[in-house]
């Protein structure tokens, strides 16, 4: 029987595989910051990473230059403050005929639980999670 940590990063490589998928076919991604992109790039995810933050515009001229296609993933921080950019920035696009993805944000959410609290951390916390099911192999 599987471990839940084992679990865990199974589903965790399975939905970031699933991202870095999305993401080669065009799908732009939405992160906060330059070290949350550099995060999605460490964990092989190539394509379209819009930092939100790195931007010196207002959000909503930024978006409507960023967001010119049909869907775009949303993959703010996991604490309060970026559930309510994620929140901000859904309702905005959805307004602007932008399909906003949240599906890798809340499933990543529900299986980091409070562990991870940033883009930033995924790839540390999974490093994390293959060592602890590396230990109890051996």
């Amino acid at each position: 029987m599987s471990s839940s940590c084992e679990r865990r990063l199974e589903e965790l490589t399975s939905l970031i595989d699933r991202l870095s998928e999305e993401a080669s076919k065009g799908v732009p991604i939405i992160v906060e910051g330059k070290k949350d992109a550099l995060t999605l790039q460490k964990l092989g995810i190539t394509g379209r990473i819009i930092c939100v933050k790195a931007s010196r515009k207002p959000l909503y001229d930024f978006l409507d230059e960023a967001c010119q296609g049909l869907e775009v993933i949303i993959l703010t921080d996991f604490d309060r403050r970026g559930a309510q950019l994620s929140r901000a920035i859904t309702q905005y696009l959805q307004g602007r005929n932008v399909e906003p993805n949240l599906h890798f944000w809340r499933e990543i959410c529900s299986l980091i639980r409070r562990d991870v609290k940033d883009v930033e951390g995924l790839a540390s916390y999974m490093e994390k999670l293959k060592s602890m099911v590396r230990d109890r192999k051996i």
